[in-house]
């Protein structure tokens, strides 16, 4: 149950941020001249979703950008709900969330977590194998919605799944086998499964219904990207990077 609080964020923010990219797209849109190919690459320079005429199809957030830019969003983005989702799971009941918490026990619990092996946790199987694969999926999508390789946003998978339980969960209970290596595995194939039927639907548009599907299984595609829809002259695909 503890992972659906950071869905629940994160379906709450995408109407704010889809917003504001789409009316970054439909000011680009307005020239369709832009390309970032033979410009030189900046971690601080902005690389929107976009039209390239040049090439006649869509690019993805930062597709162009080097990978460092990738890694800061990604990161940036993954941080924020694991932050929110932390402090959520801090104040709410402990039978909640099944974390030990009391005077002296974050530095206990964390210690552990570095001088003994993780466990099998007791979560409910839903928790273990639905909600995790669902919460590796939006880490390795971080990255991929932006144009990252899959190997690329599979590592990051695993980094961000290792960080969590090592660094912020380690202080409220011991490191669960299952996350570390369900939460990634699964999670990047489920990802990349959401990433392709989200580029599929793109093709033509997102129409309502497909536009509610990316919000709730691909939402970092929909804050790292929104949900331009092509008209009639245009139906160019957003191109995968393989």
């Amino acid at each position: 149950m503890k992972h659906l609080v950071a869905i629940v964020y994160i379906l709450l923010m995408l109407p704010i941020l889809s917003y504001a990219d789409s009316l970054t797209v439909r000011l680009l849109d307005a020239s369709q001249v832009i390309t970032y190919r033979d410009e030189e690459k900046s971690i601080v320079k902005k690389y929107p979703p976009h039209f390239d005429s040049i090439q006649q199809r869509w690019i993805l957030r930062n597709q162009d950008a080097s990978f460092g830019k990738k890694v800061l969003r990604g990161s940036g983005l993954i941080l924020a709900a694991q932050s929110m989702t932390t402090g959520l799971l801090f104040v709410l009941p402990r039978d909640f969330s099944n974390w030990k918490v009391g005077q002296g026990m974050y530095k206990h619990n964390f210690k552990e977590a570095f001088t003994r092996a993780p466990v099998f946790d007791k979560d409910a199987w839903f928790i273990n194998y639905v909600g995790h694969p669902y919460q590796g999926s939006y880490y390795y999508n971080a990255y991929r919605s932006q144009g990252a390789k899959v190997w690329q946003a599979v590592l990051f998978s695993f980094a961000h799944s290792t960080f969590w339980e090592y660094m912020i969960e380690s202080g409220f209970e011991r490191p669960s086998i299952q996350d570390l290596i369900v939460t990634p595995g699964v999670g990047s194939l489920l990802g990349e499964l959401f990433h392709f039927s989200t580029v599929k639907m793109s093709k033509n548009g997102f129409k309502w219904y497909e536009a509610a599907f990316v919000s709730l299984f691909n939402p970092m595609f929909a804050i790292n990207n929104g949900f331009k829809r092509f008209n009639k002259e245009q139906k160019y695909p957003i191109i995968i990077e393989k």
